[in-house]
């Protein structure tokens, strides 16, 4: 069995490089990897063109040359995403290569447009795909919805097993309830729709009532100067900005912050972000939105509402602030959930049991 993955450079910040990074070591079968998407320094159209058009005879060259057994691309449900790769399952299907197509993003919107008038388009690129994965149940019910007879699985996004080494969840736990500071952490891309300002405003309502409560914001994006500037003129204090943060910096900060909030209304399929906190035992006071929802236990993994008020956010993070053995139940749940669900070793060998199957039909 040898396999031919299809992801964005290993160097793009986003979720789909860094899942298919932590798992290279972990297959065991042949797998290559075949570099998609924009590249680190690429700028303007015809750069972009002239790159997509190379990605194209590469990839053909590639399949002519290996005899690979299954081609796996990786999308996102979104209008880019969607035609680029669906020519690769085009030319894949023209050698009568088995196929497997992972939605790592699902843009509700462009779902919408499938449904109304696009479905001819969907047929003609995704119809004859050997198998689905998705990281919702919402997303496989849409696409069962859709009268796709292929087999949909759903995966969740995973931590290398190696981050979690030399971890001590109970020496973690301890020193943080210890600590004279509570760290609350929004690690994400900095987008609006992630819910940074609600956010920002839960923790303002309770830095007021407990001054030792601080808020660390980490990644980069499209919103985080505006963020800075709002902070600033609000007079917000206790407010501390980490940049992006990667390898050991990013367990650090993890390993030291007593909780995640992330009250995103982004459309999430599974958000790595969820994930890294649980794996260090941190509670989650989120929105049940996307892959979330079908995991996610309210008072087990931490809080989760539909409400987008900082209000609800601010009281679910205060239960946790003030009663302590609800802080430790929930960390050392998250902690065990992670390392049963979330292991790098253990998507790779799911992964294989599919590829088997696409190969078995």
């Amino acid at each position: 069995m040898k396999i031919l993955v299809l992801h964005p450079d290993f160097e793009d910040p986003g979720g789909v490089s860094a899942y298919y990074k932590k798992l290279e070591s972990r297959y065991t079968f042949p797998v290559d990897h075949f570099v998609t998407g924009k590249r680190p320094l690429e700028k303007g159209d015809i750069a972009k063109i002239t790159r997509l058009i190379k990605d194209y005879w590469n990839f053909l060259t590639k399949i002519k040359k290996d005899n690979y057994d299954v081609i796996h691309v990786n999308p996102s449900l979104d209008p880019r995403s969607f035609f680029r790769d669906g020519m690769f399952l085009l030319l894949a299907r023209m050698h009568k290569k088995k196929t497997v197509v992972f939605f790592h993003g699902w843009q509700e919107t462009f779902a919408r447009k499938i449904q109304n008038n696009g479905m001819w388009r969907f047929k003609y690129l995704y119809g004859k795909v050997d198998a689905f994965i998705v990281l919702a149940e919402e997303f496989k019910k849409t696409l069962e919805s859709w009268g796709c007879p292929q087999p949909v699985i759903r995966e969740v996004i995973v931590i290398d097993d190696d981050i979690l080494k030399e971890f001590d969840i109970h020496q973690a736990i301890e020193k943080r309830i210890r600590s004279e500071k509570w760290r609350i952490l929004f690690l994400s891309r900095i987008l609006r729709e992630k819910g940074i300002y609600e956010t920002i405003e839960a923790v303002s309502i309770l830095g007021k009532k407990y001054p030792q409560i601080e808020l660390i914001i980490a990644g980069d994006g499209e919103e985080l100067e505006n963020i800075k500037t709002y902070v600033h003129k609000n007079s917000i204090s206790n407010v501390i900005f980490a940049g992006y943060v990667v390898g050991e910096e990013k367990c650090r900060l993890l390993e030291g912050s007593h909780i995640l909030c992330f009250p995103t209304y982004y459309s999430e399929g599974f958000p790595n972000t969820i994930v890294e906190s649980m794996a260090f035992g941190i509670p989650v006071v989120t929105r049940p939105v996307g892959g979330i929802a079908d995991f996610f236990k309210n008072g087990e993994h931490g809080f989760t509402t539909t409400s987008k008020e900082p209000g609800d956010f601010a009281n679910s993070m205060e239960k946790l602030f003030l009663d302590v053995e609800l802080y430790r139940k929930i960390s050392m749940c998250n902690y065990r959930y992670a390392i049963e669900n979330f292991l790098a070793s253990q998507a790779a060998s799911r992964l294989g049991k599919i590829y088997k199957s696409v190969l078995e039909k």
